[in-house]
C-alpha cells in the first residue's frame, strides 16, 4: 500500500472519530434539554436556538421522553432501536418521533434515516394501534426540521 493511500485512510479514520464524537457529545446534551417557563434545563444556548423555533419547543416540553427503547419483530427480523425524543399524548391519540442527526448535508443519508423513522413508527403501532404517529428530523448543525412522516 502506497504512503498516499495510507496517510488517506488514516485522515478519513480520524474525520470519522471526530465526527462521531461531535454526534455523541451533541445528543448528550441535546438529552438534557427541557424547555420550560417554571423549570428550564440543560444547556442554556441550545435551549435558546430551540425556543426562537416555535416547531421545536414541544418537542422539549416535560412530557417528552429522551432515548426511549423500544424493539420489537419487523418481517420476521428482530429490531431493537433508541428513540432520541418520543412524546405520546394519549388525550389525542398522537406519537411524534424526533431523531437528531448532526449531518450538514441533509440529502446523503435521508433513505437511510427515512427508513429508520419508519422502523421507530412500525414498533410503536404494534403498541399503539389507534394512534398517529409522525416522524420528524432535527437536523442539529442549523436546528431545522423535516417531517418524514
Amino acid at each position: 500500500m502506497s504512503d498516499t493511500k495510507l496517510r488517506d485512510i488514516i485522515s478519513q479514520m480520524k474525520h470519522t472519530k471526530i465526527a462521531t464524537d461531535t454526534g455523541k457529545k451533541m445528543h448528550t446534551k441535546m438529552q438534557g434539554i427541557i424547555i420550560s417557563d417554571t423549570a428550564p434545563h440543560g444547556d442554556a444556548e441550545i435551549r435558546a436556538k430551540i425556543a426562537q423555533r416555535p416547531e421545536l419547543t414541544h418537542f422539549f416540553a416535560t412530557n417528552s421522553k429522551t432515548e426511549v427503547p423500544i424493539a420489537g419483530h419487523i418481517n420476521g427480523k428482530f429490531i431493537s432501536r433508541r428513540i432520541d425524543r418520543l412524546i405520546i399524548d394519549d388525550t389525542n391519540k398522537t406519537i411524534d418521533i424526533l431523531d437528531y442527526k448532526t449531518d450538514t448535508n441533509k440529502t446523503a443519508f435521508i433513505d437511510k434515516y427515512t427508513a429508520q423513522i419508519n422502523e421507530y413508527a412500525t414498533l410503536l403501532r404494534d403498541i399503539y394501534p389507534n394512534y398517529t404517529i409522525r416522524g420528524y428530523i432535527l437536523w442539529l448543525h442549523d436546528f431545522e426540521l423535516t417531517k418524514i412522516i
